[in-house]
């Protein structure tokens, strides 16, 4: 199986402030693929929600630090690799909560954001480092795009 190589990777430095300018990357590359700008809004809103929650829970707030986002078309997939030397996530808290628990009482902190991440994507692959940093791939199937 040949390497994988990235279309694109930008770093990001953790100031919230630089989230426009991802959504913005985001949005053009799945614009590239044919994807319709309902589910490319969709995609864009999880990746946003990837990103802040790395930001607030494995940075604990430092806006000084860095994301890298690596992004790349497979032959199945389009894959949005999201990676960070923050604390490891404890992988319970990677799992989306089901629809029927989705209310605002019984809501989680962080909770929403990743119920959005996996209703987004078809593949969510977390990779929570043992000491330091985490990593997650976010996959598109490649057939629900109109484009190549």
């Amino acid at each position: 199986m040949p390497a994988m190589s990235d279309d694109l990777q930008v770093r990001v430095r953790t100031d919230p402030r630089l989230l426009c300018s991802v959504r913005w990357l985001v949005r053009g590359y799945l614009q590239g693929f044919g994807y319709s700008p309902e589910r490319t809004e969709e995609v864009v809103l999880a990746v946003d929600e990837a990103c802040a929650n790395s930001i607030r829970h494995s940075y604990a707030g430092n806006h000084h630090a860095l994301l890298v986002l690596s992004f790349r078309a497979l032959e199945r997939w389009i894959e949005i690799e999201l990676e960070d030397t923050g604390t490891p996530v404890a992988i319970e808290k990677t799992r989306a909560p089901k629809a029927e628990h989705i209310e605002r009482e019984r809501l989680t902190p962080g909770g929403l954001g990743m119920y959005l991440i996996h209703r987004a994507f078809d593949e969510v692959l977390y990779d929570p480092g043992t000491e330091r940093g985490n990593r997650v791939r976010l996959r598109l199937n490649r057939t629900q795009s109109t484009g190549t």
